[in-house]
């Protein structure tokens, strides 16, 4: 990490969302009852990506952020901190209204406009998948999780970004939440080259 990429258009996702979507096709998680919700929706990029596979099979998308880019100050292993790296990334431009032009048109797309750890769902809600990429602090990871996982249905999938990639206590904290929840995960697949991790629910 530490290196910034100045993006092409504001539907650059920075992550690999295409890999994600086919991931769920190879799955036929679109073949499970519930909807889709991502933490950490950024300039909306990705957000669409899911809300077009969404659209196909009559689902929703879920995107949770409080669009406030400096408010995540994790530090990466060279030093350089997340909130600096998404300020250069939109090069002055309000990150919710790049959102909110990015996702335009999508009317499946629920925006929850609010910092993670203030969100819970109801019981009913129910999630095919869900992605991680939000806030990088620890405890947010940990939140962002359980935010999440009891929503998530079986054979679902939950998966996280920054995986292994220069972030060592978001690692951490995802390698212990695999650990306390050995027991309801079915298989973990790792993206190696796109630094995901993702769990796939029993």
């Amino acid at each position: 990490m530490g290196k910034i990429v100045v993006p092409k258009a504001p539907t650059d996702d920075f992550v690999g969302y295409e890999i994600l979507v086919g991931f769920m096709k190879e799955r036929a998680l679109h073949s499970l009852e519930g909807d889709i919700v991502e933490i950490g929706a950024f300039m909306g990029g990705g957000t669409i990506k899911l809300a077009r596979f969404a659209r196909k099979h009559g689902r929703r998308v879920y995107a949770v952020d409080n669009f406030d880019p400096s408010s995540d100050r994790t530090e990466d292993a060279s030093g350089v901190r997340m909130c600096d790296i998404y300020r250069a990334l939109l090069g002055g431009r309000s990150l919710e209204e790049v959102y909110r032009e990015t996702t335009r048109g999508f009317d499946n797309i629920i925006t929850i406009n609010q910092d993670s750890q203030k969100v819970r769902f109801p019981e009913e809600q129910r999630f095919i998948f869900g992605f991680i990429d939000g806030n990088h602090q620890p405890e947010y990871v940990v939140n962002d999780f359980y935010v999440i996982w009891p929503n998530l249905v079986s054979g679902g999938a939950l998966g996280f970004h920054d995986y292994n990639h220069g972030l060592p206590q978001l690692t951490e904290a995802i390698d212990g939440l695999i650990a306390e929840h050995k027991d309801e995960i079915g298989e973990v697949s790792e993206i190696g080259d796109r630094h995901i991790i993702l769990l796939i629910k029993r």
